[in-house]
């Protein structure tokens, strides 16, 4: 029987996705390793690259990272990039995976192919608005532009963590972004004691909606609806997650027209969410179950959040559960793993030779997470 490839992932963790996925491929019997550039928010990782310091030990990290690195793309067979990173800055080392007979995974996030011109000429909201001037937007989009028609010349496979990022890189695969479910145990709401708990968390307010959402909460509550909101900021991944367990509602982006991690988490936890869905991106999303968020946008935020504060604790709870059982079957990392393993049989398959690599790591090497 062929041996399994050696896998590698980074350089990025957005969504934890790097981390997730080479563990899981791990517990398939992969090697797999995630290595990823430093991350405030202390997500899972196996290899954090090491920065900062004197210039001394800057110079010393950042010499260490540069031969590690070396190391991996030796000791690697399918490498999965993210967000548009490769091994060397610049993607100065894409044809080199082909000439050593290495396959090439590139999966997209978000800013990475989001293209302004596409999405403020389509959409009335849509939270590339709230990050870019319109001259940034479209030197962003000459940039994407480029880099993609490189990525596509040199890359085996493309793949797309949401919908929204299908109609920016059409020839894309779909798969679905993967938590790990062990870690979110699901939980009852908090009991009602006269005040109603909604929460947000955005890592950038234009991106959120957030001005929106501020504003229906202030109007709600003026208008003597007993509700709190927790405005949650720049801590750490386990403070986030002990946040979501306070709160009786989440609420995520209302401007992006999809969900995220975000969302997926809070689900997953048994807390229901308000997000904003576009259903044209339904076709790219060939999943038989009912979404089981209440859609907003700033348009409807007020009238939505003042729907869902007329639920009963029963109905609540009951979106709750159908929002687990969402996520168990659609971004459950067990789930998810199964898609990316047969993608990379499919081009493992297709590999001309078996290639000779060493077993034994690098002296050195530090594993975080």
């Amino acid at each position: 029987m062929k041996r399994k490839p050696r896998i590698f992932h980074g350089l990025v963790n957005y969504g934890t996705q790097s981390g997730v996925l080479a563990m899981y491929l791990r517990r398939l019997g992969y090697r797999a390793v995630s290595v990823t550039r430093p991350d405030a928010f202390g997500r899972v990782t196996d290899v954090s690259l090491p920065h900062g310091g004197n210039l001394f030990q800057k110079i010393a990290r950042h010499a260490w990272a540069r031969i590690y690195l070396a190391y991996c793309f030796f000791t690697n067979e399918i490498f999965h990039f993210y967000f548009g990173t490769t091994l060397a800055n610049g993607q100065w080392d894409l044809p080199l995976y082909r000439i050593f007979g290495k396959k090439v995974v590139m999966e997209y996030l978000g800013s990475d192919v989001q293209k302004y011109g596409v999405s403020v000429g389509k959409y009335k909201w849509t939270n590339i608005r709230y990050k870019q001037t319109p001259e940034e937007g479209l030197a962003s989009d000459r940039r994407i532009d480029k880099r993609l028609a490189r990525e596509r010349k040199y890359a085996d496979k493309l793949l797309v963590c949401a919908p929204c990022y299908s109609e920016f890189v059409t020839d894309a695969e779909l798969l679905p972004l993967a938590i790990d479910l062990e870690q979110y145990e699901f939980t009852p709401l908090p009991a009602f004691q006269g005040t109603f708990r909604l929460m947000h968390a955005p890592t950038h307010r234009g991106n959120k909606g957030t001005s929106y959402i501020l504003d229906a909460v202030e109007r709600l509550k003026s208008e003597g609806h007993a509700i709190e909101l927790d405005l949650v900021e720049g801590v750490s991944h386990e403070e986030l997650k002990r946040r979501y367990r306070k709160c009786h509602v989440f609420i995520d982006q209302i401007v992006a027209g999809w969900y995220g991690t975000a969302s997926i988490e809070a689900l997953a936890m048994g807390r229901p969410t308000v997000v904003s869905i576009r259903d044209s991106y339904m076709e790219h999303f060939p999943v038989e179950h009912e979404l089981p968020f209440f859609n907003a946008d700033p348009d409807s935020i007020y009238d939505v959040l003042r729907g869902v504060l007329g639920l009963t604790p029963t109905q609540l709870q009951d979106s709750a559960q159908r929002g687990r059982e969402f996520v168990e079957s659609v971004h459950d990392a067990s789930v998810v793993v199964r898609k990316l393993v047969s993608i990379y049989e499919g081009l493992w398959r297709a590999f001309p030779r078996t290639h000779l690599v060493t077993e034994r790591p690098l002296k050195g090497q530090r594993r975080d997470g």
